[in-house]
């Protein structure tokens, strides 16, 4: 923004508002500035219909993809069809066991035969290496760049059982407007805490053998905490969102996301309990990647299956 003070001395007949229309235009508005609002210093300047035209052009490709006032982004590239982004997860290297819980209640019931229960912060499957329990979802999607069956609507309920004191999905996606079904299927009470940041919260018991119903309301940007006052270990995440562009890697690392729109710049966001979205280090189909903030990039073609290989050293796991 220019300050009054830093202009040059220049004899004003009558003022005018310059408008900042978008950042885009502020070098050129400095340079208007420079030479003054006032009319007669504009006088005898011949219009250059072609320059305009280009400068038109030239804004309008700025914005696409640029985010907007309520921090999504403006997707005004046109669809030319639906493609598919699957591929597999994989850690290379060894990491550290999850820790050992602290079992203080109930044991009989949540620590059945005395033995250890282990958290499942990371989960890899020894045969494969694959990374169990990573979200991946597309971000700004919706109108016309959203297929019939990724639309959102989807009503049916989802069953969400608890047993041995520990939740059997540890990891959830979901849409907005479906429905948990959340059970206990243990002797013990248990106490369901579901912390939403923008949708509806819960704090509810669920005595043995009861079910409750959950319904989040409103889309999560990010994975939102299930937890049990009674039984404090016990830990899970779900992922309310509008349409059904999301996956949970399977025990194996596998993943897929069908029926994306073709020919738009996705931004397809990665979420791991241990990392977060800060995925460092990271190949993908063997060439070093990085994914800024955990978004992976792309622009499938229409038909077209994009295969990812994605190896995560062990290191940042640990």
């Amino acid at each position: 923004m220019l300050i009054q003070s830093e202009l040059p001395k220049v004899r004003y007949r009558r003022p005018c508002v310059c408008v900042l229309a978008s950042r885009w235009l502020l070098l050129l508005l400095g340079v208007v500035a420079m030479v003054g609002c006032n009319r007669d210093n504009l006088r005898g300047a011949i219009p250059n219909d072609a320059a305009a035209k280009e400068m038109r052009l030239t804004l309008a490709k700025s914005e696409v993809g640029q985010p907007v006032a309520d921090g999504s982004t403006a997707q005004t590239q046109q669809r030319t069809g639906w493609g598919t982004l699957k591929g597999r997860i994989r850690v290379v290297g060894s990491v550290p066991a999850n820790r050992v819980l602290n079992i203080n209640k109930d044991q009989a019931v949540c620590q059945p035969g005395g033995a250890a229960v282990r958290g499942e912060t990371v989960e890899v499957d020894p045969a494969t290496g694959g990374l169990a329990n990573v979200l991946l979802y597309a971000l700004d999607l919706d109108g016309e760049n959203v297929h019939d069956d990724a639309k959102a609507g989807k009503t049916d309920s989802i069953f969400y059982d608890q047993k041995v004191c520990r939740y059997l999905s540890h990891v959830l996606p979901m849409q907005t407007t479906q429905s948990l079904e959340v059970k206990n299927s243990d002797t013990v009470s248990h106490n369901t805490q579901i912390q939403a940041k923008r949708g509806r919260s819960i704090n509810e018991n669920i005595p043995p053998g009861s079910s409750i119903a959950y319904s989040p309301g409103k889309e999560e940007k990010e994975p939102i905490s299930v937890s049990c006052a009674v039984h404090p270990w016990m830990k899970a995440y779900l992922l309310p969102r509008d349409n059904g562009y999301f996956a949970a890697t399977e025990q194996d690392g596998a993943f897929e996301i069908a029926n994306l729109p073709a020919g738009v710049d996705l931004s397809v966001q990665a979420w791991q309990e241990k990392l977060g979205k800060n995925f460092d280090g990271i190949k993908v189909n063997g060439e070093p990647a990085t994914w800024k903030r955990g978004r992976i990039a792309l622009n499938l073609k229409p038909d077209e299956t994009v295969m990812l290989d994605i190896e995560i050293p062990a290191s940042v796991l640990e």
